[in-house]
């Protein structure tokens, strides 16, 4: 088994560091102007977008960082170029910063998401850990206070942004609570830390459908599911709050027992039987509304096998095995090696035809890091030894 996972684990690593990374190097970045390019086409690489994002910035400063941990020895050139844009471009007098820009950076608006600010403090943590330097460390702690002072709801959790506008999303927290995870290594004031408990408290009492599994999407005002409120779940969603539960259980030794419910149901209702690959949105009570499914719900069922298996007694990797070939359906089918297909048409098993955006990179790299990250326990369960991540979850060399 361990051969096996070892040649995954390769086999990701290579297309990282010797495909995505040095094409997203040479093409996906503005070295120019600043910042990244929002997606690009099949035929020519060059930049299919009308704008750039900065979510697009925070994600990419997360996969420059990750290949360069992999071996991309370029990594850090565009890590730092990340990190000009964010200072720059998007970090505006308030403390905030601006979502949206033209091509040559000019801000399209003063909007500001929550979403996007988690990302902003997921792309610092890795910063931190790849370079060291304490302004990154600074910056996280001056975005988290701003978070606290400028984006809380009156009533719980976070606004979605500036302006605030619903329905309101379990999605922003969800990333406010990696991007906390990722800080806990560095945590020295406890800051993260008590805002990953917050998070954790407000998915169990709100997101979570206790009778089955589910996650909601979508809430009130109140971070309540109401009938005038979208019932939506997505199971890359379920999946991805797997990996994140399972991350913030590592860390902090508080046990997660609704792990097993929530995998029961995104395997009950939440695959494409006839494809093998997952299915989009649905609803709560888990019948199909899309089939149409984007390539990063794969990702984190990647992930999301990858923590249930480290958590089992058992050796039996056919669910995992089965997310992997998954993703690399959507890679394998691409033109060229470091893009993807970004969208499959489930009713008609068939891959959709545009560009590949740049913020799905941050979903695979996530996906592959794990995996590679994991051969120590593959090489432990062939030994009959079983010896938990739990040590190796937040180490710097290890996630």
């Amino acid at each position: 088994m361990t051969r096996t996972w070892i040649k995954h684990a390769d086999k990701g690593r290579d297309w990282v560091v010797n495909c995505a990374a040095p094409l997203w190097f040479k093409n996906g970045i503005d070295w120019k102007h600043g910042g990244f390019y929002d997606g690009l086409g099949f035929s020519t690489f060059e930049n299919t977008a009308t704008r750039k994002r900065l979510r697009t910035a925070a994600r990419q400063i997360y996969v420059f960082s990750e290949a360069r941990r992999m071996g991309f020895t370029e990594g850090s050139a565009a890590v730092e170029h990340g990190l000009a844009f964010l200072y720059g471009k998007a970090k505006v007098a308030n403390g905030g910063y601006i979502s949206h820009f033209e091509l040559d950076c000019q801000p399209r608006s003063q909007e500001q998401d929550t979403y996007d600010l988690a990302f902003v403090l997921f792309g610092l943590a890795h910063s931190y850990r790849l370079l060291g330097r304490e302004r990154e460390r600074e910056e996280a702690l001056l975005v988290l206070e701003y978070l606290s002072t400028q984006l809380r709801h009156s009533i719980v959790g976070f606004l979605e942004g500036l302006p605030h506008a619903g329905p309101r999303r379990q999605n922003p927290h969800m990333h406010l609570l990696e991007a906390s995870l990722a800080w806990l290594p560095y945590d020295k004031t406890g800051d993260f830390r008590r805002l990953a408990d917050e998070l954790v408290r407000i998915f169990e009492q709100h997101f979570l459908e206790r009778s089955s599994g589910a996650i909601g999407e979508y809430f009130d005002e109140s971070l309540l599911r109401r009938p005038e409120v979208r019932g939506v779940v997505e199971p890359g969603h379920l999946f991805e709050w797997i990996w994140l539960l399972t991350q913030y259980q590592h860390a902090t030794g508080n046990p997660q027992s609704h792990l097993a419910q929530i995998y029961r149901f995104a395997h009950l209702f939440g695959k494409n039987r006839e494809t093998g690959l997952l299915l989009g949105e649905l609803d709560i009570e888990g019948r199909t509304l899309t089939s149409t499914v984007r390539l990063w719900p794969h990702a984190e069922w990647i992930r999301a096998e990858l923590a249930i298996f480290e958590s089992a007694q058992s050796n039996d990797t056919a669910e995992l095995e089965g997310a992997v070939a998954g993703l690399w359906r959507f890679l394998d089918s691409a033109p060229a090696p470091g893009l993807w297909h970004e969208r499959h048409e489930g009713s008609r098993d068939q891959f959709l035809l545009e560009p590949a955006p740049a913020t799905s990179l941050y979903h695979i790299v996530g996906a592959f890091s794990a995996l590679a990250d994991a051969m120590p326990f593959f090489a432990s369960r062939s030994d009959g030894n079983v010896v938990p991540l739990k040590a190796q979850a937040h180490n710097d060399d290890s996630r």
